[in-house]
């Protein structure tokens, strides 16, 4: 198989995969508790900048144009306006954050390190839009956008930095170089 080819292929798993488990959310507020942000990670963690991030932007297109991928099995273009749409929007950020740092610091420390950082400004980017599209005070905005992932955010790094490391170093012993 040709590297073009199996970018479109591996892209288009990544982005199923996506699909299937990004939807799954349990309300806790304004804001769900999802497994986007875990899948997100671990897309950006896995494959290299450019799959990662058409991945991660096809889902969000794909949530735009009404597939219910998003929080809740919703979708549509006006929850990329809503109150959870910074969380969603800096998804975009996760791919080059993880991925070109990745590169810098290609051991265990890079990798805990980059998705830290990505999970930081996930949290921080949408919950300041949590504050400004519902008009609430910052302090409000961080007890229901940001204090309440910060637990869960640190276990999911935990398990996208071990699926990480099994997949990169079952991609060094086959021919998946994605």
């Amino acid at each position: 198989m040709n590297s073009k080819t199996q970018r479109i292929a591996v892209t288009a798993v990544l982005t199923a995969l996506l699909l299937a488990v990004a939807p799954s959310a349990v309300n806790i507020g304004p804001v769900p508790l999802t497994l986007q942000t875990l899948i997100i990670a671990l897309v950006a963690s896995i494959a290299s900048t450019r799959v990662s991030l058409t991945a991660i932007s096809l889902y969000l297109l794909l949530g735009a144009l009404g597939l219910p991928v998003f929080a809740g099995f919703k979708g549509g273009f006006v929850l990329l306006l809503g109150p959870t749409a910074g969380y969603l929007w800096s998804f975009l950020l996760f791919a080059p954050i993880i991925g070109l740092s990745f590169k810098k610091w290609s051991t265990v420390t890079g990798l805990v390190i980059t998705n830290i950082i990505a999970s930081i400004l996930n949290l921080t980017f949408g919950t300041i839009w949590l504050a400004i599209s519902m008009n609430m005070p910052a302090q409000a905005a961080i007890t229901a956008g940001f204090t309440p992932f910060v637990a869960t955010g640190a276990l999911k790094i935990t398990v996208v930095v071990i699926v990480a490391i099994a997949v990169r170093k079952l991609q060094k012993r086959t021919v998946l170089a994605f």
